[in-house]
């Protein structure tokens, strides 16, 4: 016959063993859930981890285009200097091989050919007068010459010269009636081909053609 405080002990162990077991499922279920929960943050911090590394390289690209297209604005502001440069070095010296042109006789047919080129602005005029500016070097040799070609065209009815000391030659001639002034000199043709005499310029220094 079992007693009381056998049964008491049996239930006691049982009630044990219920618990021990209780107990390892639940630190069982805990560790699992720990385990996920880290799992879960690691890859958090992995991903946020990422994010920045990706953020970063983008960001350094960033700066890599920036820094590169800055450079090159710079590049090509320098390379721009250096042709006008190059550009104004020529055009002293070729402007000291124009006053030879201008001194020569070849420039009076130079001049005729600026007033025919002056025809077609008073072609469809009405009788008209003129103002010619030049140099007083082209006033003393040419204004007798300049006259007499001028009278050719009947609708020219008075001529009228004033010395100009900033250009290197040509003529600058304004149809007073018409407010109108036609720049044929020297400077404004030089001005007029810049671009063009640039590009021969730099063509000639690549093929190393040219010399001061």
């Amino acid at each position: 016959m079992v007693t009381i405080e056998q049964k008491l002990l049996l239930f006691s162990k049982l009630l044990n063993q219920s618990m021990d077991k209780k107990f390892n499922e639940d630190f069982k279920e805990i560790e699992k859930q720990n385990e996920l929960r880290i799992q879960k943050n690691k890859e958090e911090v992995d991903r946020e981890a990422k994010e920045i590394e990706e953020k970063a390289k983008k960001k350094a690209e960033t700066k890599r285009i920036e820094s590169l297209s800055k450079s090159k604005v710079i590049i090509k502001r320098e390379i721009i200097v250096l042709k006008e440069n190059y550009y104004n070095i020529f055009m002293e010296n070729f402007k000291n091989k124009l006053q030879e042109f201008i001194k020569s006789k070849i420039y009076k047919t130079f001049l005729e050919k600026e007033i025919l080129e002056f025809q077609k602005y008073i072609k469809s005029s009405e009788d008209c007068n003129l103002i010619i500016y030049l140099t007083k070097k082209d006033n003393d040799n040419y204004s007798s010459f300049l006259k007499e070609e001028f009278k050719k065209y009947p609708k020219i009815e008075n001529i009228s010269f004033i010395i100009r000391e900033d250009i290197l030659g040509g003529l600058i001639i304004e149809i007073v009636d018409k407010n109108v002034k036609v720049d044929l000199s020297i400077d404004a043709i030089l001005e007029e081909n810049k671009s063009y005499i640039m590009q021969t310029i730099f063509e000639a220094l690549e093929a190393g053609d040219y010399n001061d």
